[in-house]
């Protein structure tokens, strides 16, 4: 586990299957809802001689981290925030999954199962689609060929004052940090109507509002207003000649901005991304080319590939568990900047302990122990969970299905394969 990424198809498709092993032992994947309908919509594309739909999208499925979670969808965290929720942005992804449970030791815990999306790309890697997800790909792209942003910029375009100056993104951008900084009712209306929010959840915003005494939009909803920012400069992008109206697939592009606060790292090969995603990272945020990614993982995968044999079959989930200590390139900058300031020592020390890793029986005891509380673990009644919410659970648990064997890795010692029971 490491820096939470998001990461778009372009920044997939890049990677080999192999590179691929080392995203997901280094970097904990944050999945955006965009990335699985975008990926589906590739059924429905035409692909290159000799290779069928289904096969592309599960090889997309194949590469994407095992070790991922789905994020909330934006929508969903929009109305929430409205209603009186807290969203927090601090690159924590935001997954809707999960039971609270106490163990038989009487921690307290959450519990998850299994992600939905997770068992869709379980199945897209078999090249198995359900009727729903094709009609959803179909759906997709004919909502994309139908994209017309004009109405929104016949409305959006009036907020510009006549004299603004106002000659690139970053510039606009500013324009439109000022502008969400307002707490004049008619910019919280337009937003509202912007991010097509229904009229009973508008009704009870406005509400609470001005019962909280009418502050600015962006201290009242800071994520609803993130959102509206990334709408603001996508159409007013166009409007002004910076952003490509007649691009259908910006839209899908641009829609990743809504995720941003959810991450601590965004790759990307897509040159609107380029331009668009530092305007609105934090300072404790990064953002990585596509090609800079593969090459950090290429060098690790030769790195790790000079390893004996024997260390090999123990797993890269056990003898990967840090990127090298004595490694400079982009994986590990990230790691510099957003994880512990020692782990380069922790690294070190655990390199130095590679030969007496082995450790059979602690290994088939390690997987009962979690199976044991994973399945002894028992639901905590509703107002006892909420009590929860002040100091947070004592453990986080996710059950998943990770591959044996992953390109030319073994992901897991045969120890630990056999103490399963299955692949």
């Amino acid at each position: 586990m490491g820096p939470i990424t998001i990461f778009d198809k372009s920044a997939l498709q890049a990677l080999s299957l192999d590179e691929a092993v080392w995203f997901d032992a280094f970097l904990l994947a944050n999945v955006v809802p965009v990335f699985y309908v975008e990926t589906l919509a590739d059924l429905e594309k035409a692909v290159a001689e000799g290779k069928t739909p289904e096969s592309v999208v599960g090889r997309l499925a194949e590469k994407t981290p095992s070790g991922s979670v789905p994020n909330v969808y934006h929508r969903q965290l929009i109305l929430g925030e409205l209603v009186g929720h807290k969203i927090e942005m601090t690159g924590q992804a935001v997954i809707g999954a999960g039971e609270v449970k106490k163990a038989p030791d009487g921690s307290v815990g959450v519990h998850v199962d299994e992600f939905p999306e997770e068992a869709a790309l379980l199945r897209w890697k078999n090249h198995d689609f359900l009727e729903i997800e094709r009609a959803t790909a179909k759906g997709w792209r004919a909502e994309l060929a139908d994209h017309d942003p004009d109405r929104l910029i016949g409305v959006l375009k009036n907020i510009l004052p006549p004299d603004a100056k106002i000659s690139d993104l970053e510039q606009l951008k500013v324009f439109i940090d000022s502008f969400c900084s307002s707490n004049e009712p008619e910019v919280i209306g337009l937003a509202l109507d912007v991010l097509a929010v229904p009229d009973e959840y508008k009704h009870f915003a406005l509400t609470r509002w001005e019962a909280e005494g009418k502050p600015p939009l962006d201290q009242f909803a800071p994520y609803t207003t993130h959102a509206f920012k990334v709408d603001l400069l996508f159409y007013l992008g166009i409007h002004r000649g910076f952003i490509s109206g007649d691009r259908a697939s910006n839209k899908p592009d641009v829609a990743y901005l809504y995720y941003l606060p959810f991450a601590m790292v965004f790759v990307s090969g897509d040159r609107l991304h380029r331009r668009t995603v530092p305007l609105f990272l934090r300072e404790d945020q990064s953002y990585l080319h596509a090609d800079e990614f593969k090459e950090a993982l290429r060098e690790l995968d030769e790195h790790f590939d000079g390893f004996p044999e024997e260390v090999k079959q123990l797993g890269v989930l056990l003898f990967a568990s840090y990127p090298p200590s004595d490694m400079d390139n982009a994986v590990t900058r990230l790691w510099d900047k957003h994880m512990r300031p020692d782990w380069r020592e922790i690294a070190k020390r655990r390199e130095s302990d590679l030969g007496g890793l082995r450790d059979e029986d602690a290994g088939r005891e390690a997987v009962a122990e979690v199976r044991r509380r994973f399945e002894q673990a028992r639901p905590v009644p509703n107002q006892d969970a909420a009590s929860l919410s002040g100091d947070g659970p004592d453990y986080f648990v996710i059950r998943r299905q990770v591959p044996v064997k992953k390109g030319k890795w073994r992901m897991v010692s045969k120890e630990v394969e056999e103490a399963d029971g299955k692949n």
